[in-house]
């Protein structure tokens, strides 16, 4: 029987950003517009949740986080721009289907914008600078580069266009404006992740760690929930932890080529689901299916699938189609002229096989 288990976040206000934070209280792309009449239909798969306790965060201050789930109507209608990584990977068409169900439900209009490139900063400026120029209300962004956005976000500044940041935190220690940051709390999802692996270890074993991309926020904080929770246990050995770029081709090969280097491994900790299964086709190649445990996080489809079957150990749901929502959302509540809150935590759920 499959279990999703919950994990309520503890959110700190002074890791929202690197460094200050300053929040309010786009090249070619993919492009989908989405008007407020067509509402995306998205089937929830049942959930058994049980409340635990989240590890600490690694910050020296706490601060409540805003609450989620409330829909609203828009005063007017609004014209918002969502800015995403790609709409390649699983995750980021997850929030792209939240942010237009929100949409629908606000009554708004809503593009989509992604780079061509996938996770290019440089095509994901283009695109803000041109959302600026047609003059959309209010944008929300997933950055692919924390500090590479920030001229963008400069420039929303500048015009007086209020930017929401979802997902990954944005480097504001320089000036620039947030309005509010909307994500699930990465490292302690990463924990709870890692805290489940190294119970399915009996507490030892060599660990492959697969990062993001190089200069993620989001990549750096799921590192060190795993890092600090292997760190707790002696006989649990991170041998190698080494970028994937949160892609499943680059982690298959980055995955035979750790295997050959570390014979001995016995988990593999993925940062996604694109690379743990990127990963699982290496170990696979490799001839060594069902000797080594592999997690990631996301809880893609497929990987939800790997999980049932019994090639994937875990995944961790991070609720891309609750952070687009949000995101939406809460554009449509400041443009109403609400007050937000400068974070808003989404929940986050293991998904394991049994």
């Amino acid at each position: 029987m499959r279990k999703m288990r919950k994990w309520a976040a503890l959110w700190v206000a002074a890791a929202l950003v690197l460094g200050g934070c300053s929040s309010g209280a786009g090249g070619e792309a993919k492009t989908a517009e989405t008007p407020a009449a067509s509402q995306t239909a998205a089937a929830a798969e049942s959930k058994e949740t049980a409340a635990s306790q989240s590890p600490e965060t690694p910050a020296a201050e706490s601060g409540q986080a805003g609450e989620t789930g409330a829909a609203v109507k828009a005063n007017e209608k609004y014209k918002i721009t969502l800015v995403v990584k790609n709409l390649t990977n699983p995750m980021w068409i997850a929030v792209q289907e939240g942010a237009e169900k929100a949409a629908a439900e606000a009554g708004v209009d809503l593009t989509v914008l992604a780079p061509a490139t996938a996770d290019s900063n440089e095509e994901q400026i283009s695109l803000i600078e041109q959302s600026i120029a047609k003059g959309t209300d209010a944008l929300v962004v997933i950055p692919a580069d924390s500090v590479g956005i920030v001229p963008a976000v400069e420039a929303a500044n500048s015009a007086g266009i209020p930017l929401i940041d979802v997902n990954t935190k944005i480097d504001t220690s320089g000036g620039c404006k947030i309005e509010t940051f909307i994500a699930v709390e990465n490292y302690t999802a990463a924990v709870s992740v890692a805290e489940k692996l190294v119970e399915m270890l009996d507490q030892k074993g060599d660990v492959i760690i697969l990062e993001g991309k190089a200069g993620a926020q989001s990549s750096v904080d799921i590192v060190a929930g795993a890092n600090d929770t292997f760190a707790k246990y002696p006989d649990v050995n991170v041998v190698a932890s080494q970028t994937a770029s949160w892609n499943r081709t680059e982690a298959y090969n980055v995955t035979l080529n750790l295997l050959e280097a570390n014979p001995g491994v016995a988990a593999i900790f993925a940062a996604n689901d694109e690379m743990a299964m990127g990963a699982l086709e290496a170990v696979s190649q490799a001839g060594k299916s069902g000797q080594i445990l592999i997690t990631g996080l996301d809880a893609n489809e497929d990987a939800k699938a790997a999980v049932d079957a019994g090639t994937l150990a875990i995944t961790c749901d991070k609720n891309g189609n609750g952070q687009g929502y949000e995101g939406v959302m809460k554009a449509v509540m400041l443009l109403n002229g609400e007050t937000l809150e400068p974070n808003y935590v989404v929940d986050t759920y293991l998904y394991t096989k049994d």
